[in-house]
């Protein structure tokens, strides 16, 4: 079947989805309809359904602008590496030339193709979109075809309008497809009660009685089990983002204390002055940052200890900076600094006019020159 049959053909993002949870294959031909792969494709085909042009938009839009589409080429690359870190498969759609699937639009792509769920967040499916043309076509029949008419003669011997009665049936129908919305009225007036939030109180802040009372009646044993569910919870909730692990130690020229003012405000700032001023170090910080290649706004989770680092939290690891200290690396799932900038970006920050340390040539990671007066370049630093 030919690209051109396409024209009435589903969304090639539907019919990837139907292919892939009904265990059907797609195939790829070159542009003389031989079998090849993905990458030397000209077109995808849908077995008897559809083929369509390799890098065709598909209904699922980048970032925040709706003129822009993931292509299918990326979608099938991007489930066809699904299983990698989102670093290595980063490296890879820029080393072949595709679009990158964001971080933050793989589980809801992942869900929507393997058809855990029919929608997928920040765009609608194929579906929808049929839908919505359908909607609009029907929306703008119903306008025709409740227009009317005063009874007045529409020009010399003209035809009546509709009669009284049809006019009022029309009105009632047109009534009853509405959809009524909250006034303001309704908004100021609740009509639910807020009893319980006394309760809720008293339970979320007890006296210093009731505290003393449960703390004599808990185990340490089982504080510990509260307090190891409570950290998994927290893990649980932040695994969405991806993560900056930067070092722990105090000398650090970037660590905890400052990596916040550098990335989000591209102002370096000396962690020796924020320790004079007494500050405590935070266990975690986030940081948003506009992705240029999109214009999408990015969270990223900073963290200096990977000792509570679930699965999910390392195949969410996307940048290191290292003073190129190698214990900085212990108990890390890599065995070595190598081994660890292999599966995610590695950044060494210093000083612009120092060398950097004679141990790191071998790492593969990238300095990051930092002016020692110059504050106004800090920006072009980061950026």
């Amino acid at each position: 079947m030919s690209a051109t049959t396409t024209a009435t053909a589903a969304d090639p993002l539907e019919l990837f989805r139907r292919y892939t949870v009904e265990g059907k294959t797609i195939e790829y031909l070159d542009a003389d309809g031989n079998p090849s792969d993905l990458l030397k494709a000209a077109t995808v085909r849908f077995g008897e359904d559809a083929s369509f042009p390799r890098d065709t938009p598909t209904c699922y839009s980048r970032g925040n602008s709706d003129s822009d589409q993931y292509t299918l080429s990326a979608l099938l690359h991007f489930f066809s590496h699904r299983d990698q870190s989102f670093y290595e498969y980063m490296k890879t759609t820029n080393t072949l030339g595709l679009q990158t699937v964001s971080f933050s639009d793989r589980g809801s792509l992942l869900d929507y193709i393997t058809g855990k769920t029919d929608k997928f967040g920040g765009a609608d499916n194929a579906t929808a979109v049929a839908g919505e043309k359908h909607a609009s076509s029907d929306a703008a029949g119903d306008g025709r075809r409740t227009r009317l008419r005063t009874g007045e003669a529409d020009g010399a011997g003209g035809e009546s309008g509709l009669s009284a009665d049809s006019a009022n049936d029309v009105a009632r129908e047109v009534m009853r497809r509405e959809r009524s919305l909250v006034s303001t009225s309704s908004a100021l007036s609740s009509g639910k009660s807020f009893a319980h939030v006394q309760d809720l109180i008293k339970e979320l802040f007890p006296s210093k009685s009731a505290v003393d009372a449960k703390n004599k009646a808990s185990s340490a044993s089982g504080s510990k089990a509260e307090n190891g569910a409570s950290r998994r919870k927290s893990s649980h909730r932040k695994r969405r983002d991806p993560i900056i692990v930067v070092p722990a130690a105090a000398t650090a020229m970037l660590n905890m204390y400052n990596i916040q003012e550098l990335l989000q405000n591209h102002n370096f700032v000396d962690n020796r002055a924020l320790l004079e001023q007494g500050g405590q170090k935070p266990r975690e910080i986030f940081v948003e940052h506009v992705m240029p290649s999109t214009g999408q706004n990015m969270r990223f989770r900073v963290v200096d200890s990977v000792q509570d680092f679930g699965e999910a939290d390392w195949n969410s690891l996307v940048c290191v900076f290292t003073q190129g200290a190698a214990w900085q690396f212990k108990n890390w799932i890599w065995k070595s600094p190598e081994e660890v900038f292999q599966n995610c970006l590695g950044m060494y920050p210093k000083h612009q006019d120092e060398q950097p340390k004679e141990s790191t040539r071998t790492w593969g990671i990238s300095p990051l020159d930092i002016e020692r007066n110059k504050r106004h370049m800090d920006r072009a630093t980061v950026v």
